[in-house]
């Protein structure tokens, strides 16, 4: 139920920056949780079933031969203590995860090919500043929050699967002491949380709202012409 309302809230969004932000932070928090309880479940599977880390990738990973990327999984995770029918929860739990990954690159999109239009603003000069300096606050909040994301899943490449700093920042268009910066968060985040079509996803979306603030930048500064002159 939970991945259908996420679902229906980003169909339906009609702000792409104001929408677009509780939707991909709902869809990121979401997406975690499923990561974090797929994991223990093949981790369980590992641990006290018997499976093998081929078995886990072919799940997890739709191919047999990713066991490096399993193992790192398997090893880092906290299987739990009592898990009943585990591989018949596996399935479910996995399709859970990719649906959301699914729906987190549906909302970045919308996102990103929308254009923000400029705002009608009723009332003087001065009200229609304030209202530009909010919309500011809150592209600049948005885009942040996008920032850091990008970064821990960046850093998340170089705490747990071995990627040196340089090469993430490259592939994220970021710096690389933005990278270094997020590793204490990385390393204790799920090992599975990073992927390289992720990290480029939040990568464009970091870009594209950064763009957007400086276009909001510059229309307060309209504003702020047009409070002056009416002054």
């Amino acid at each position: 139920m939970e991945i259908e309302a996420l679902r229906q809230a980003t169909l339906t969004m009609k702000d792409p920056l104001a929408d677009g932000y509780r939707s991909l932070t709902e869809i990121r928090s979401a997406y975690r949780r499923s990561l974090t309880e797929r994991d223990a479940i093949a981790a369980h599977l590992v641990r006290e079933e018997g499976w093998t880390l081929s078995e886990v990738a072919h799940v997890i990973c739709g191919v047999r031969h990713h066991t490096d990327w399993a193992e790192t999984i398997v090893t880092w995770t906290e299987p739990s203590d009592a898990v009943p029918d585990a591989e018949r929860l596996l399935y479910p739990a996995q399709q859970a995860v990719e649906e959301l990954r699914e729906l987190h690159s549906l909302a970045a999109a919308k996102i990103q090919n929308s254009q923000e239009k400029p705002r009608a603003h009723e009332g003087d000069a001065l009200e229609r500043l304030m209202a530009e300096e909010g919309r500011l606050q809150q592209v600049r909040t948005f885009h942040d929050t996008a920032e850091a994301a990008r970064d821990v899943v960046g850093a998340n490449l170089v705490a747990h699967h071995g990627w040196r700093p340089r090469q993430v920042a490259a592939l994220a268009g970021a710096e690389v002491p933005d990278i270094t910066a997020a590793y204490e968060v990385a390393r204790l985040s799920p090992p599975s949380e990073a992927d390289t079509e992720y990290l480029l996803e939040l990568a464009g979306l970091t870009d594209h709202l950064r763009a957007a603030t400086a276009e909001q930048a510059a229309r307060v500064e309209l504003a702020k012409s047009r409070v002056s002159t009416a002054a």
